[in-house]
Protein backbone atom coordinates (compact mmCIF):
# COMPACT_ATOMS: atom_id res chain seq x y z
CA UNK A 1 0.00 0.00 0.00
CA UNK A 2 1.32 3.49 -1.04
CA UNK A 3 2.14 5.75 2.38
CA UNK A 4 1.37 9.31 1.98
CA UNK A 5 4.90 11.78 1.59
CA UNK A 6 5.80 11.80 5.41
CA UNK A 7 5.43 15.31 6.08
CA UNK A 8 2.10 15.46 4.62
CA UNK A 9 1.09 12.17 6.68
CA UNK A 10 2.37 13.98 9.88
CA UNK A 11 0.33 16.92 9.59
CA UNK A 12 -2.68 14.90 8.54
CA UNK A 13 -2.44 13.00 11.76
CA UNK A 14 -1.48 15.97 13.80
CA UNK A 15 0.89 14.46 15.57
CA UNK A 16 3.68 16.48 17.09
CA UNK A 17 6.91 14.89 18.90
CA UNK A 18 7.52 16.22 22.14
CA UNK A 19 8.82 19.41 22.60
CA UNK A 20 9.38 20.43 26.20
CA UNK A 21 9.40 19.00 29.94
CA UNK A 22 11.10 18.64 32.92
CA UNK A 23 14.88 17.63 33.22
CA UNK A 24 16.95 14.45 32.65
CA UNK A 25 20.39 14.69 32.42
CA UNK A 26 20.55 10.19 32.19
CA UNK A 27 19.26 7.70 30.17
CA UNK A 28 14.94 7.52 30.51
CA UNK A 29 12.20 10.45 30.56
CA UNK A 30 10.68 12.65 32.33
CA UNK A 31 7.44 14.87 32.95
CA UNK A 32 6.87 18.26 33.39
CA UNK A 33 4.99 20.83 35.89
CA UNK A 34 4.87 24.27 34.12
CA UNK A 35 4.29 22.88 30.51
CA UNK A 36 7.90 21.93 30.13
CA UNK A 37 9.17 23.06 33.10
CA UNK A 38 10.44 22.11 36.34
CA UNK A 39 8.03 23.68 39.10
CA UNK A 40 11.70 25.35 40.75
CA UNK A 41 15.31 25.12 40.83
CA UNK A 42 17.06 24.17 43.48
CA UNK A 43 15.94 22.30 46.61
CA UNK A 44 14.98 24.98 49.23
CA UNK A 45 13.42 27.51 46.03
CA UNK A 46 11.59 24.22 45.54
CA UNK A 47 10.16 23.33 48.61
CA UNK A 48 8.76 26.49 48.26
CA UNK A 49 6.43 26.51 45.54
CA UNK A 50 9.44 27.55 43.26
CA UNK A 51 9.24 31.22 44.70
CA UNK A 52 12.47 32.25 43.84
CA UNK A 53 12.56 35.45 41.81
CA UNK A 54 13.52 37.84 44.77
CA UNK A 55 14.84 35.11 46.98
CA UNK A 56 18.36 33.39 46.62
CA UNK A 57 19.47 30.48 48.69
CA UNK A 58 22.02 29.19 47.19
CA UNK A 59 23.65 28.90 43.85
CA UNK A 60 21.41 27.72 41.92
CA UNK A 61 20.15 31.60 41.71
CA UNK A 62 21.25 32.11 38.59
CA UNK A 63 18.48 29.89 37.06
CA UNK A 64 15.85 31.66 38.93
CA UNK A 65 17.28 35.55 38.24
CA UNK A 66 21.25 35.76 38.15
CA UNK A 67 21.28 39.17 40.29
CA UNK A 68 20.43 36.43 43.33
CA UNK A 69 23.95 35.85 43.06
CA UNK A 70 24.95 38.87 44.27
CA UNK A 71 23.42 37.90 47.76
CA UNK A 72 24.74 34.50 47.88
CA UNK A 73 27.95 34.02 49.49
CA UNK A 74 31.18 32.03 48.13
CA UNK A 75 29.80 28.70 47.97
CA UNK A 76 28.39 25.42 46.13
CA UNK A 77 25.93 23.55 45.62
CA UNK A 78 24.78 19.87 44.61
CA UNK A 79 21.64 18.51 44.23
CA UNK A 80 19.31 15.00 42.72
CA UNK A 81 16.48 15.55 41.43
CA UNK A 82 14.40 12.30 41.54
CA UNK A 83 10.75 12.19 39.37
CA UNK A 84 8.44 9.72 39.39
CA UNK A 85 5.62 10.19 36.72
CA UNK A 86 2.44 8.16 36.15
CA UNK A 87 0.33 8.91 33.26
CA UNK A 88 -2.91 6.79 31.63
CA UNK A 89 -3.64 7.77 28.02
CA UNK A 90 -6.15 6.29 25.94
CA UNK A 91 -5.22 7.62 22.30
CA UNK A 92 -7.43 8.24 18.65
CA UNK A 93 -9.18 4.89 18.94
CA UNK A 94 -11.76 2.87 21.17
CA UNK A 95 -9.79 1.43 24.03
CA UNK A 96 -6.52 2.18 22.85
CA UNK A 97 -5.07 2.29 26.29
CA UNK A 98 -1.46 3.47 27.22
CA UNK A 99 0.33 3.40 30.27
CA UNK A 100 3.67 4.94 30.74
CA UNK A 101 5.74 4.77 34.05
CA UNK A 102 8.67 7.03 34.87
CA UNK A 103 11.44 7.18 37.37
CA UNK A 104 14.35 9.44 36.57
CA UNK A 105 17.73 10.85 38.46
CA UNK A 106 19.07 14.03 37.38
CA UNK A 107 21.36 16.47 38.86
CA UNK A 108 21.21 20.51 39.39
CA UNK A 109 23.62 22.68 41.32
CA UNK A 110 26.23 25.80 40.61
CA UNK A 111 28.98 27.18 42.97
CA UNK A 112 29.69 31.00 43.18
CA UNK A 113 32.38 32.98 44.22
CA UNK A 114 32.41 36.62 45.78
CA UNK A 115 34.96 38.56 43.84
CA UNK A 116 34.76 41.92 45.93
CA UNK A 117 31.94 43.79 47.58
CA UNK A 118 30.86 44.55 44.40
CA UNK A 119 30.54 41.77 41.97
CA UNK A 120 30.34 38.14 41.91
CA UNK A 121 30.40 35.36 39.63
CA UNK A 122 28.85 31.74 39.31
CA UNK A 123 28.07 28.43 37.51
CA UNK A 124 24.55 27.03 37.69
CA UNK A 125 23.04 24.36 35.90
CA UNK A 126 19.62 22.95 35.62
CA UNK A 127 16.83 22.20 32.79
CA UNK A 128 13.92 20.54 31.54
CA UNK A 129 12.64 17.22 29.69
CA UNK A 130 10.42 15.53 28.73
CA UNK A 131 9.28 12.01 27.20
CA UNK A 132 7.61 8.95 27.29
CA UNK A 133 7.74 5.41 26.91
CA UNK A 134 4.48 2.73 26.75
CA UNK A 135 6.22 -0.49 26.31
CA UNK A 136 3.89 -1.08 22.77
CA UNK A 137 3.27 0.66 19.11
CA UNK A 138 1.22 3.28 19.49
CA UNK A 139 -1.92 1.84 18.38
CA UNK A 140 -2.38 -2.09 17.37
CA UNK A 141 0.37 -3.42 15.60
CA UNK A 142 -2.35 -5.36 13.16
CA UNK A 143 -3.27 -1.72 12.13
CA UNK A 144 0.03 -0.53 10.94
CA UNK A 145 1.47 -1.20 7.34
CA UNK A 146 5.02 -2.94 7.68
CA UNK A 147 6.80 -3.24 11.05
CA UNK A 148 6.94 -0.47 13.71
CA UNK A 149 8.82 -0.27 16.71
CA UNK A 150 7.23 0.56 20.16
CA UNK A 151 6.67 3.99 21.25
CA UNK A 152 9.34 5.64 22.55
CA UNK A 153 9.76 9.53 23.09
CA UNK A 154 12.56 11.65 25.03
CA UNK A 155 13.80 15.20 25.03
CA UNK A 156 16.34 16.38 27.47
CA UNK A 157 17.18 19.82 27.70
CA UNK A 158 20.61 20.82 29.68
CA UNK A 159 20.84 25.23 30.63
CA UNK A 160 24.41 25.94 31.94
CA UNK A 161 24.19 29.52 33.50
CA UNK A 162 27.15 31.44 33.69
CA UNK A 163 26.30 34.75 35.78
CA UNK A 164 28.36 37.67 36.51
CA UNK A 165 26.67 40.20 38.88
CA UNK A 166 27.06 43.88 39.98
CA UNK A 167 25.90 45.75 43.12
CA UNK A 168 25.06 49.22 42.03
CA UNK A 169 24.33 50.05 45.57
CA UNK A 170 24.45 47.30 48.71
CA UNK A 171 21.06 46.74 48.48
CA UNK A 172 20.14 47.05 44.32
CA UNK A 173 22.18 44.85 42.20
CA UNK A 174 21.93 43.49 38.45
CA UNK A 175 23.46 40.13 37.00
CA UNK A 176 23.66 39.03 33.29
CA UNK A 177 23.87 34.82 32.45
CA UNK A 178 24.77 33.51 28.86
CA UNK A 179 23.33 30.23 29.09
CA UNK A 180 24.44 27.81 26.57
CA UNK A 181 21.55 25.20 25.96
CA UNK A 182 22.34 21.46 24.92
CA UNK A 183 19.09 19.23 23.97
CA UNK A 184 19.29 15.64 23.18
CA UNK A 185 15.94 14.30 20.61
CA UNK A 186 15.16 11.05 19.95
CA UNK A 187 11.66 9.15 18.95
CA UNK A 188 11.02 5.69 18.14
CA UNK A 189 7.54 4.10 17.47
CA UNK A 190 5.60 7.40 15.63
CA UNK A 191 2.24 5.79 13.00
CA UNK A 192 0.50 8.24 10.48
CA UNK A 193 -2.97 7.35 8.62
CA UNK A 194 -2.05 6.21 5.10
CA UNK A 195 -5.42 7.58 4.25
CA UNK A 196 -8.58 9.68 5.66
CA UNK A 197 -10.78 9.57 7.34
CA UNK A 198 -8.67 9.61 10.60
CA UNK A 199 -8.02 7.65 12.62
CA UNK A 200 -9.09 4.72 10.26
CA UNK A 201 -6.22 2.44 9.55
CA UNK A 202 -3.85 1.20 8.15
CA UNK A 203 -1.55 3.20 9.55
CA UNK A 204 2.00 3.76 8.54
CA UNK A 205 5.54 3.55 10.39
CA UNK A 206 7.72 6.38 10.93
CA UNK A 207 11.53 5.91 10.79
CA UNK A 208 13.48 7.21 13.94
CA UNK A 209 16.83 8.86 13.04
CA UNK A 210 18.11 8.09 16.56
CA UNK A 211 19.48 10.35 19.27
CA UNK A 212 20.21 13.84 17.49
CA UNK A 213 22.01 16.72 19.90
CA UNK A 214 21.41 20.12 19.33
CA UNK A 215 22.84 23.85 20.94
CA UNK A 216 21.95 26.77 21.16
CA UNK A 217 23.19 30.00 23.18
CA UNK A 218 20.64 32.72 24.87
CA UNK A 219 20.76 35.52 27.57
CA UNK A 220 19.25 35.31 31.47
CA UNK A 221 19.15 39.30 33.03
CA UNK A 222 17.93 39.87 36.31
CA UNK A 223 17.41 42.60 39.36
CA UNK A 224 17.19 42.22 42.65
CA UNK A 225 16.23 44.78 45.39
CA UNK A 226 16.56 45.04 48.82
CA UNK A 227 13.89 47.74 49.86
CA UNK A 228 14.17 47.33 53.51
CA UNK A 229 16.30 44.69 55.48
CA UNK A 230 12.73 42.76 55.50
CA UNK A 231 11.34 43.06 52.32
CA UNK A 232 12.66 42.57 48.44
CA UNK A 233 12.05 42.23 44.92
CA UNK A 234 12.70 41.24 41.91
CA UNK A 235 12.72 40.87 38.19
CA UNK A 236 13.91 38.57 35.90
CA UNK A 237 13.97 38.01 31.70
CA UNK A 238 15.14 34.88 29.89
CA UNK A 239 15.51 35.36 25.91
CA UNK A 240 14.75 32.92 23.43
CA UNK A 241 16.95 30.74 22.41
CA UNK A 242 17.14 29.33 19.05
CA UNK A 243 18.63 26.03 18.44
CA UNK A 244 20.49 24.10 15.67
CA UNK A 245 18.84 21.81 13.66
CA UNK A 246 17.99 17.70 15.04
CA UNK A 247 19.52 15.99 12.10
CA UNK A 248 17.29 14.06 10.20
CA UNK A 249 14.18 15.14 12.29
CA UNK A 250 14.02 18.40 10.17
CA UNK A 251 12.57 15.59 7.20
CA UNK A 252 9.98 14.83 8.99
CA UNK A 253 8.48 15.12 12.77
CA UNK A 254 9.96 18.59 12.66
CA UNK A 255 9.66 19.87 9.34
CA UNK A 256 6.82 22.70 10.19
CA UNK A 257 9.96 24.19 12.55
CA UNK A 258 12.94 23.44 10.16
CA UNK A 259 14.05 20.71 12.43
CA UNK A 260 14.63 22.64 15.67
CA UNK A 261 13.26 22.77 18.66
CA UNK A 262 13.51 26.44 19.61
CA UNK A 263 13.11 27.79 24.03
CA UNK A 264 10.95 30.17 24.81
CA UNK A 265 11.13 33.59 26.18
CA UNK A 266 10.11 34.22 30.04
CA UNK A 267 10.10 36.62 32.48
CA UNK A 268 9.10 37.51 35.65
CA UNK A 269 8.92 39.56 38.92
CA UNK A 270 8.75 38.33 42.71
CA UNK A 271 8.62 39.51 46.23
CA UNK A 272 9.86 38.27 49.23
CA UNK A 273 8.95 39.42 52.91
CA UNK A 274 10.67 38.21 56.29
CA UNK A 275 7.31 38.58 58.20
CA UNK A 276 9.32 37.80 61.31
CA UNK A 277 13.26 36.71 62.46
CA UNK A 278 11.68 33.55 61.78
CA UNK A 279 9.08 33.30 58.98
CA UNK A 280 9.19 33.89 55.37
CA UNK A 281 6.80 34.37 52.70
CA UNK A 282 7.95 34.92 48.85
CA UNK A 283 5.75 34.72 45.28
CA UNK A 284 6.77 34.50 42.01
CA UNK A 285 4.45 35.75 39.13
CA UNK A 286 6.22 34.16 35.77
CA UNK A 287 5.39 33.93 32.20
CA UNK A 288 6.16 31.56 29.92
CA UNK A 289 5.92 32.33 26.09
CA UNK A 290 5.41 28.81 24.46
CA UNK A 291 3.92 30.27 21.44
CA UNK A 292 6.94 32.32 20.29
CA UNK A 293 8.66 29.57 19.18
CA UNK A 294 7.97 28.39 15.48
CA UNK A 295 7.57 24.31 17.02
CA UNK A 296 4.72 25.61 18.43
CA UNK A 297 3.06 27.72 16.49
CA UNK A 298 1.84 24.13 13.94
CA UNK A 299 -1.76 24.22 14.63
CA UNK A 300 -1.15 20.56 13.26
CA UNK A 301 1.42 20.09 16.45
CA UNK A 302 1.44 20.22 19.77
CA UNK A 303 0.09 24.12 19.80
CA UNK A 304 1.44 25.28 23.06
CA UNK A 305 -0.53 28.55 24.59
CA UNK A 306 1.19 31.22 26.53
CA UNK A 307 1.26 30.22 30.32
CA UNK A 308 1.03 32.25 33.13
CA UNK A 309 2.69 30.66 36.45
CA UNK A 310 2.02 31.92 40.13
CA UNK A 311 4.11 30.57 43.15
CA UNK A 312 3.97 31.22 46.74
CA UNK A 313 6.01 29.77 49.16
CA UNK A 314 6.78 29.91 53.29
CA UNK A 315 9.88 29.07 55.18
CA UNK A 316 10.00 28.85 59.29
CA UNK A 317 12.64 28.82 61.21
CA UNK A 318 12.51 26.27 63.57
CA UNK A 319 15.31 26.66 65.40
CA UNK A 320 18.89 26.78 64.63
CA UNK A 321 19.42 23.72 63.19
CA UNK A 322 15.87 23.62 61.29
CA UNK A 323 14.16 24.78 58.34
CA UNK A 324 10.56 24.09 57.64
CA UNK A 325 9.45 25.30 53.85
CA UNK A 326 6.29 24.79 52.41
CA UNK A 327 4.44 25.97 48.92
CA UNK A 328 1.91 25.84 46.31
CA UNK A 329 1.58 26.80 42.79
CA UNK A 330 -0.51 27.15 39.75
CA UNK A 331 -0.16 27.67 36.26
CA UNK A 332 -2.97 27.93 33.48
CA UNK A 333 -2.73 24.71 31.58
CA UNK A 334 -1.14 25.34 27.99
CA UNK A 335 -2.60 22.46 26.52
CA UNK A 336 -6.54 23.05 24.46
CA UNK A 337 -8.57 19.95 24.80
CA UNK A 338 -8.77 20.12 20.95
CA UNK A 339 -5.06 19.39 20.59
CA UNK A 340 -5.29 16.61 23.32
CA UNK A 341 -4.12 14.05 20.48
CA UNK A 342 -1.31 15.30 19.41
CA UNK A 343 0.00 15.75 22.88
CA UNK A 344 0.14 12.55 24.03
CA UNK A 345 4.05 12.15 23.98
CA UNK A 346 3.90 14.66 26.67
CA UNK A 347 0.81 14.91 28.91
CA UNK A 348 2.14 17.90 30.84
CA UNK A 349 -1.70 18.86 32.17
CA UNK A 350 -0.43 19.26 35.40
CA UNK A 351 -1.44 22.83 36.50
CA UNK A 352 -1.14 22.56 40.37
CA UNK A 353 1.03 21.43 42.86
CA UNK A 354 1.96 21.26 46.61
CA UNK A 355 5.40 21.30 48.21
CA UNK A 356 6.86 20.61 51.26
CA UNK A 357 11.10 20.38 52.58
CA UNK A 358 13.06 20.70 55.42
CA UNK A 359 16.32 21.98 55.92
CA UNK A 360 19.01 20.59 58.58
CA UNK A 361 22.46 23.12 59.41
CA UNK A 362 25.22 19.97 59.93
CA UNK A 363 27.38 23.80 60.97
CA UNK A 364 27.77 26.95 60.84
CA UNK A 365 29.18 26.99 56.93
CA UNK A 366 26.92 24.01 55.35
CA UNK A 367 23.22 22.34 55.74
CA UNK A 368 21.20 19.76 53.71
CA UNK A 369 18.06 19.67 52.35
CA UNK A 370 15.12 17.64 51.03
CA UNK A 371 11.84 19.03 49.53
CA UNK A 372 9.01 16.73 47.92
CA UNK A 373 6.45 18.24 45.39
CA UNK A 374 2.93 16.35 44.78
CA UNK A 375 1.28 17.33 40.80
CA UNK A 376 -2.19 15.40 41.65
CA UNK A 377 -3.63 13.24 38.93
CA UNK A 378 -5.30 15.78 35.77
CA UNK A 379 -7.37 14.38 32.86
CA UNK A 380 -7.86 16.04 29.70
CA UNK A 381 -11.14 14.85 27.58
CA UNK A 382 -10.12 15.46 23.97
CA UNK A 383 -12.59 17.82 21.96
CA UNK A 384 -13.01 18.10 18.14
CA UNK A 385 -10.54 16.55 15.98
CA UNK A 386 -9.12 15.40 19.72
CA UNK A 387 -12.36 13.50 20.51
CA UNK A 388 -11.86 9.99 21.83
CA UNK A 389 -8.19 10.90 23.34
CA UNK A 390 -8.16 11.08 26.88
CA UNK A 391 -4.99 11.97 29.02
CA UNK A 392 -3.89 11.54 32.79
CA UNK A 393 -0.95 12.64 34.06
CA UNK A 394 0.53 12.38 38.12
CA UNK A 395 3.66 13.65 39.14
CA UNK A 396 5.42 13.46 42.24
CA UNK A 397 9.68 14.94 42.67
CA UNK A 398 12.17 14.07 45.06
CA UNK A 399 14.67 16.08 45.80
CA UNK A 400 18.17 16.36 48.13
CA UNK A 401 20.56 19.13 47.88
CA UNK A 402 23.31 19.77 50.01
CA UNK A 403 25.21 23.29 50.29
CA UNK A 404 28.68 24.14 51.52
CA UNK A 405 29.87 28.16 51.83
CA UNK A 406 33.57 28.69 51.93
Amino acid sequence: MKIKPMSAAIRSLGLASSLCGAITLLSGSAFAMNGGQLGGYGTKNAAMGGASIALPLDSTAGINNPAGMAFVPTSMNAGLVVFSGHSDNNWALPNNSLTDNTRVLAPEGGANWVLNQNMTVGLSFGGQGAGSSFGRTLVPAGLIAGAAQNEYNSIKTLDIVASVTWKVTPDLAIGIAPTLSVQQFKQEGVVVPTGLPFPAPPFGAVPSHGTQTATGWGLRVGALWKVTPDVSLGASYRSKTNMSKLGDYANDLLAYSGGKLDIPDQFGVGVAWKLSPKLTLAADWLQINWRDSKSQQDPAGQYWQNQPVLRLGASYDLNDTWTLRAGVSGNRRQIQSDNAAQNVFSPALNDRAYTAGVTMKLDSKSDISFAYELNPNQTLQGTGLSTGTTLSSKVQVFRLGYDRAF
